[in-house]
């Protein structure tokens, strides 16, 4: 048996890819809210850097192509924005809602829930498409690195790759 296909055979499956992608990112967002009180850059990181490791687990420890990773990671992003759009635009729509209540007395609620929509849907969309593109970013990205270290040879190769690259 040669070296090759012993690794290959302690390989973890090509489908746990999933779990990679899907672990990574749950562990990012509760990471990136125990760091939330180091600032919004911290925070953001430390999501990052979680989404990243999982990449490159996903392609590095498994048998699965950097195009499953891939996959995997385009779903996750698609699904973490749609999580993320849906949070921020209702704590908007119930922020402004609330806030035009007090200011005005209950006069102005519907006006207040109208705005609350037009506020939950704008800073959605923003924090969505933020959510999305460091995920996938992180992500691939991640599994790319795996993938070309996996080929290279392992974690000596990453090594050598930091050593050179100093």
């Amino acid at each position: 048996m040669t070296t090759a296909s012993a690794s290959q055979n302690t390989k973890l499956s090509s489908h746990t890819v999933w779990l990679f992608a899907l672990g990574s990112t749950v562990a990012g967002i509760g990471a990136s809210y125990a760091a939330a009180g180091f600032g919004q850059k911290a925070a953001a990181a430390v999501y990052f850097a979680a989404v990243a490791i999982g990449g490159f687990g996903s392609t590095y420890l498994t048998r699965a192509r950097v195009r499953g990773a891939v996959v995997a990671f385009l779903s996750v992003a698609v699904v973490a924005a749609v999580v993320y759009f849906m949070l921020v635009d209702q704590m908007f729509r119930t922020a402004t809602t609330a806030m035009t209540d007090v200011a005005s007395g209950g006069a102005a609620h519907q006006q207040g829930v109208e705005a609350g929509a037009t506020f939950g849907k704008m800073f959605g969309i923003i924090v969505a498409a933020v959510v999305f593109l460091e995920t996938i970013i992180a992500g691939i990205g991640g599994a790319i690195a795996g993938s070309k270290v996996r080929e290279k040879g392992g974690i000596t190769a990453l090594g050598a790759m930091g050593r050179a690259a100093s």
